[in-house]
């Protein structure tokens, strides 16, 4: 597809989610051509070069719809050294959020292994509110936003499939 001299790539999301139906997860057919417009429509203004839907996260007040991508743009500033960067680990790929198909996308922060650290330790039902505060013990140190993203690395890691012999490491090194 080719728009504004920028080329991208998007999957077939109505193919897709009939997969997802033989899981038993199903959305319907107004919201499947809902999200292949809205993730057109986020490939053009954000400049991603790869989009592809990641999946939908139920909240309490609201439901998240989440993209994931890669961007060509530098990096956000990384705000301690043993964050990774973009484009490296769990910051390989970039997620969007929305809370409705009509609305714009909001693009989610850079994972910091602090998130990733307390979000393994706490539970909590997103409310659908980037911005809510996370009550829990041991304390989070961020906003829903940080969450769902840490939550999305551990999810997204934790599902991937790496065949055998693909990742062999050298004793020595």
């Amino acid at each position: 597809m080719l728009t504004r001299d920028k080329t991208f790539v998007i999957p077939n999301i109505q193919e897709e989610l009939r997969v997802f139906e033989w899981a038993g997860i199903v959305f319907g057919d107004e919201n499947a051509l809902s999200l292949q417009k809205s993730i057109k429509r986020l490939a053009v203004l954000s400049g991603a070069t790869q989009l592809r839907f990641w999946g939908k996260i139920y909240g309490i007040q609201k439901d998240y719809w989440i993209a994931e991508g890669v961007l060509e743009t530098q990096e956000e500033e990384r705000e301690h050294y043993t964050q990774e960067r973009r484009g490296e680990g769990v910051n390989k790929l970039v997620y969007w959020v929305t809370e409705s198909l009509l609305d714009d996308w909001v693009q989610l922060p850079d994972v910091r292994p602090e998130h990733i650290i307390a979000a393994r330790l706490i539970k909590y039902a997103f409310k659908g509110n980037l911005n809510a505060t996370i009550d829990s013990n041991p304390p989070f140190p961020g906003k829903e936003r940080h969450l769902l993203r840490a939550q999305i690395a551990r999810i997204t890691f934790a599902t991937s499939i790496i065949p055998k012999g693909l990742l062999e490491f050298d004793d020595e090194t």
